[in-house]
Parts: C-alpha cells; sequence; structure tokens
C-alpha cells in the first residue's frame, strides 16, 4: 500500500484539537466523530502518528450532520462542521470541565449561544495565485497544509462578506500584480464592511482605480496595507472616517471601532455575553467596578449603566484611546480608562483602590499577576471572562486560595465549529451571603 491510499479507520474519541483519535493514538482523522468507521486519506505524519482527512463514513455517529460547506473536511478555518452544534456544546463543556480538574462550581450555567452560521465578522483570509491552477484563490488555509483552500463563499462569515470570495479572486486575478498580495484581512460591524489589503509591491494607477470601483460596487470599505500596521491606510471612500460599529442596544451604546482593533468576532454572541457579565456582576448604584483588560471598553460602558464609578485598564494604548472616544461619544461620564500592564508582577495597580467589583477579560495567557493582587483589596466578586480554559482554571484556583468561591461557570459558543473555546465565570468572596442568579 502506497503511503497516501485511502484506508479505513474506526476512531474512538474526540480531542481539543479538533480531531478524532483512534484507541492506539497512531490516528488522528479530520471530519470523524467518536465511535464512527471511516474512510481517510493521509494528510500528514507527526511525531509517529498518522494524520488523516475523512473522505467517506461507513459507519456513522447519531450526532453527525452534513456540513453546509463542501470544503468543511479540508478546510482550516473550521474543525466540527460534521457535529451538530448541540454536540459541539458538549465537547467544549466537557473540555471546560476537564481543565477545571477538582475544582468544581456550585453551578453550570446554560452555554451562550446564537447563530451557528453567517456569524464571524473577522477573518484572515490567504490569497495565492496557484500556478498548476492559473488563478487566484482567496481563503482559510487548509488543515495542516500551507494551500489555501479552494472555496467558492465561506458560510461562517457574516453576510455579504460569505458571498465576496469570488469577486475578491475576480478582482485580485485583474490586478498587474496578483502575486503580491498575499493577504486580506476582513472586519465587519452590525451593518458596514472593511477588507485591508496587504500587497508586496507598489499598486498602479489602474489598480487602484479597481479596487475603488470593487468598494463602491459591494458598499465595503477599502484599506492597503503595503508594509506594517501604521501603515494601513483606506483608499475607499475618500474620507476621513476609518471606523465601523456596533451596538449594544440593551444598554443604548454605540461603540467604534478602527478594522485593526480587538473587538468580539461574534456580535450576537457578545451582546448575550455582556448582558450575562452585568448580571453575574449584580451591580447596585454604590458599586465601584474595576475592568481589567477592558479593550476598547466592550463591557466597562455597560457597566457604568449601573455603577457609581468604573475604571477600563488594559496595556494597549491605542485601545485606550479608542475606550474614551467611545465613552464621550455615548456620553457616560462615570468611567474612566487607564492605560496599565495587569500582566506585570508589581505591588501596585492604578485604578483599583476603593473597588468591590471586577470583571476579567484577559488574553489566552491568562490574569495570574492581577488576580494575585485581589487577596488584600477589598474586592468581593469578580466575574471572570477567558478565552483560555487552562488559565482560567488556573486562576481560579489562586482566587480559591485567597477565600474566593467558585459559584458558577459556563461556555461562551463564540466561535462554532471550532476548537476555540471561551467560557464565564463568577467568584465570591466566602462568607458573603448566597443571591439567586438571574442569568
Amino acid at each position: 500500500m502506497k503511503s497516501n491510499d485511502p484506508i479505513e479507520v474506526t476512531v474512538d474519541s474526540v480531542a481539543e484539537d479538533g480531531c478524532a483519535y483512534t484507541a492506539d493514538g497512531r490516528h488522528a482523522v479530520f471530519g470523524a466523530l467518536p465511535g464512527e468507521k471511516v474512510i481517510a486519506v493521509p494528510v500528514a505524519r507527526k511525531r509517529k502518528r498518522l494524520y488523516l482527512r475523512s473522505t467517506e463514513v461507513l459507519a456513522s455517529s447519531n450526532h453527525r450532520v452534513t456540513p453546509m460547506c463542501k470544503a468543511a473536511s479540508f478546510c482550516g478555518g473550521c474543525s466540527f462542521q460534521h457535529a451538530s452544534h448541540a454536540y459541539q456544546l458538549e465537547l467544549k463543556q466537557a473540555q471546560v470541565q476537564q481543565k477545571f480538574g477538582q475544582i468544581t462550581p456550585r453551578e453550570w450555567m446554560e452555554p451562550i449561544s446564537g447563530p451557528s452560521y453567517g456569524y464571524r465578522t473577522k477573518a484572515r483570509l490567504g490569497v495565492k495565485y496557484v500556478d498548476k491552477k492559473d488563478r487566484v484563490l482567496v481563503g482559510f488555509r487548509e488543515k495542516m497544509k500551507p494551500y489555501i483552500a479552494d472555496i467558492e463563499n465561506c458560510p461562517i462569515l457574516v453576510d455579504p462578506v460569505s458571498s465576496l470570495i469570488e469577486p475578491l479572486i475576480e478582482l485580485i486575478s485583474g490586478l498587474s500584480e496578483p502575486r503580491t498580495i498575499p493577504q486580506i484581512e476582513v472586519a465587519c460591524g452590525d451593518s458596514d464592511v472593511a477588507l485591508i489589503f496587504r500587497h508586496m509591491a507598489a499598486m498602479s494607477d489602474e489598480d487602484m482605480q479597481k479596487l475603488q470601483s470593487f468598494g463602491h460596487e459591494q458598499s465595503v470599505q477599502m484599506f492597503l496595507q503595503p508594509e506594517g500596521l501604521d501603515s494601513t491606510h483606506k483608499i475607499f471612500p475618500q474620507d476621513n472616517d476609518n471606523f465601523l460599529h456596533y451596538r449594544l442596544p440593551d444598554y443604548g451604546l454605540v461603540f467604534q471601532f478602527s478594522p485593526q482593533d480587538f473587538t468580539q468576532v461574534n456580535l450576537a454572541v457578545n451582546r448575550q455575553m455582556v448582558a450575562r457579565a452585568v448580571a453575574l456582576l449584580d451591580i447596585d448604584p454604590s458599586d465601584e467596578v474595576f475592568d481589567a483588560f477592558c479593550g476598547i471598553g466592550n463591557f466597562s460602558l455597560a457597566i457604568s449603566r449601573f455603577a457609581k464609578k468604573v475604571t477600563g485598564a488594559e496595556q494597549s494604548a491605542s485601545s485606550i484611546a479608542r475606550a474614551r472616544e467611545n465613552a464621550r461619544l455615548n456620553g457616560v461620564e462615570n468611567v474612566s480608562f487607564v492605560v496599565e500592564d495587569l500582566q506585570l508582577e508589581t505591588s501596585e495597580i492604578n485604578g483599583l483602590e476603593g473597588v468591590n467589583k471586577v470583571l476579567l477579560d484577559p488574553p489566552r495567557s491568562g490574569a495570574e499577576a492581577m488576580v494575585k493582587r485581589l487577596a488584600s483589596s477589598n474586592v468581593v466578586r469578580v466575574v471572570y471572562v477567558s478565552c483560555n480554559p487552562e488559565t482560567l482554571a488556573r486562576d481560579i484556583g489562586i482566587l480559591e486560595n485567597q477565600g474566593f468561591e467558585l459559584r458558577s461557570a459556563g461556555i461562551i459558543d463564540m466561535f462554532p465549529h471550532t476548537t476555540h473555546v471561551e467560557s464565564m465565570a463568577l467568584l465570591v468572596r466566602q462568607g458573603l451571603p448566597t443571591k439567586p442568579l438571574n442569568t
């Protein structure tokens, strides 16, 4: 048998990397579910393990569904389109519980979820002129391969971006140097879209006209990035408004952001996530709240509707500038924002004095340095939003050793069909009365 011949495989379990594994661990299969027997073709071999892609299902799991995308089995943008949404939630819940180990909340909250397709507002699309195919490809990279997946559309992207793949292929194919464009950054608000074209050679006047015409025809903002991030500039429309917008209607808030700012990728789930965080904080008019890793003010401004005072802290000066501007645009006066590196092992954090409640939304590395300081503070309630169950479990352990109790935890399905897991936890200083959770 040749090394790339299809083989029959029966898989036993599924792991957090999105692969289904045989009982001996020697084979990992993309596009398969536990208990299934499949025909699969080899994709790569790493560390004595053969990775394969399922091409035919001989014995099917009850959790299997038909993917909406024809490229789901090989495109790296998704891992679980072949699994029902309910089963995906089960897998993510199980992963969080496994990472928590002996840490057990009083209550597991219902998952926060939204539409499983047409949700993604941010993406980095690869671009490649393929000589063998004599055409341009635009999309995500293939699983464990450097190639761009050959797709016609992308159903996880929001409309109208999902249907822009083929028009983008046609646009780039008609440029004078299509080989010099390696990627396109996509960013969307509630009703506006921006595309940032990374390009390695100067654009001709004719190319500029084609790009601007595309922006006009598709009603999207067009940006060019010839070098680093600071070189990004808008070419259509030719105005001074470089921002997109999203809303939190429950709080009467509208946020403006640059296409390169960090924002939550799933706006429908973000609205639910903010609402749950505000509910878990159980804010009254005398509370002073610290929003750690506040970004552009996504949580801070919503919290400010109920608290006496809110302080948001973030290392990124550009994000803090955007947060301050969003506060001004929304007429919010009881919130302040400070540039602060919350990962440093320092003795003091500006703005933490007098605070009795904290919201944490750190990067994947977690908030270890921050949570270690809470023992000597007046903080009685912590809501922790996490994009990494492993560092969340670590930080919960630190807080429990400092006298906090894990009252509730649950997953946030921010990225359906992917292996990415977000979660939220509520910790309350022990000795305080238990109140019913309105979540």
